[in-house]
């Protein structure tokens, strides 16, 4: 049962989650798993260093985390069927724990390779399994608002990680990165198996064969390859950023720090906005954001050497992404019935194949702005493989 309701406002249902510390812990957790993702990005001259491997190829781990990590959102689904979402987000998150710990020990590409590996496959299990909760868990009439805000929380960590990366391994070095993480993330699990309700098996995640089945239908399979497209344009254009960014960031420092900051206000936008956001349909979202993250990404590959320009256009795309990430979640959700748990796997699956192959994609261009210019096309085809009814505007 969830705990009492705040004086004045109206009791919550049985199994109705309190919404306040539920999407606030989910939100602080999604921050810490996925931003272990990105926190490579910025790291890769040191790594390579530290490795003894050019800088580019350090990029390996960013895409070992997230292939892991997508294979890890396919097996949350039967681990819930057994365990329960609780089990599996709590349990998860201690494991990475343990290997976030160990991973600065390593010397090598290949150790460090595999350790991002697993690291990702347990931050996996983590975030379907998020998505599944608040659907299941949260009063119908406010999932919108919880799917918008943790989902825009979750999306900031592309440059919440990057940007703390930098910073912390400037002042302590490249190891307290993910040291320094070890006791959040433990923290964080303690407090998220205090907050979130006890469950027993998921009922979808159950469904076996019936319910992939039923994942996989011609009505949620377009809606996989947008994210897919989506959050591999993400991972190239800062990946790219880091390689062939403009010349007076080249060095890293200040001018890096602020180029990889510019997009911060429109993600705490994004959260602040959530709930005039939600009241638009899914739909109308979606359309609206490929085509501001399309604009986005033209006028980054016209910017230049200028970090003004491409500041601005980096502000655009994650404020076009950032509304992007909620609205196919929630169609998502909407639409996959009782396969709603294995559905919101797939999505995680197909989601981070495409952030670990926009890592890769990135290096095989010789300048940022035709990496960019690909994307931008790319992008624009992939808002006509939403369905008819996703595109209104």
């Amino acid at each position: 049962m969830a705990k009492s309701s705040v004086a004045g406002a109206p009791p919550a249902t049985p199994g109705t989650a309190p919404f306040a510390a539920t999407v606030t812990t989910v939100s602080v957790m999604g921050v810490l798993v996925v931003g272990q993702m990105y926190v490579t990005i910025p790291l890769m001259p040191e790594l390579g260093a530290a490795w003894g491997v050019p800088a580019g190829a350090a990029a390996a781990s960013t895409t070992a985390f997230a292939f892991a990590h997508a294979v890890g959102s396919l097996l949350s689904g039967p681990l819930s069927a057994r365990a329960g979402r609780r089990a599996v987000m709590v349990g998860s998150v201690l494991a990475m724990t343990v290997v976030t710990a160990v991973l600065p020990l390593v010397a090598s590409l290949g150790a460090g390779v595999v350790l991002r590996a697993v690291q990702g496959l347990f931050a996996g299990a983590f975030i379907p399994m998020a998505y599944a909760y608040l659907h299941a868990r949260i009063a119908a009439h406010r999932v919108s608002l919880a799917l918008t805000v943790v989902s825009a929380c979750m999306g900031a960590t592309v440059v919440i990680g990057q940007v703390e990366a930098q910073v912390v391994a400037s002042v302590l070095g490249w190891r307290w990165v993910f040291w320094g993480t070890v006791p959040l993330l433990a923290a964080g699990a303690a407090l998220s198996w205090r907050v979130l309700l006890p469950e027993g098996p998921s009922p979808s995640a159950a469904a076996g064969g019936a319910g992939l089945r039923a994942a996989l239908g011609a009505r949620l399979v377009p809606l996989y390859l947008v994210i897919l497209v989506g959050a591999g344009s993400l991972t190239a254009l800062y990946t790219g950023v880091q390689l062939y960014g403009p010349a007076e960031v080249a060095g890293g420092g200040a001018a890096m720090l602020a180029l990889r900051a510019s997009a911060l206000p429109a993600l705490v936008g994004a959260v602040l906005l959530a709930p005039v956001l939600a009241r638009v349909p899914a739909p109308r979202r979606a359309g609206g954001a490929l085509a501001l993250t399309t604009a986005a990404l033209a006028a980054a590959a016209v910017a230049g050497d200028g970090a003004l320009a491409l500041g601005a256009a980096l502000f655009a795309f994650m404020a076009g992404f950032a509304t992007l990430g909620p609205a196919l979640i929630q169609a998502v959700g909407a639409r996959a019935g009782a396969a709603q748990t294995t559905a919101i796997a797939l999505y995680g699956f197909t989601l981070n194949v495409g952030a670990g192959a926009g890592a890769q994609l990135a290096a095989f261009f010789e300048s940022f702005a035709v990496l960019a210019l690909v994307l931008a096309a790319v992008v624009a085809v992939a808002a006509f493989a939403l369905p008819r009814g996703e595109r209104g505007t």
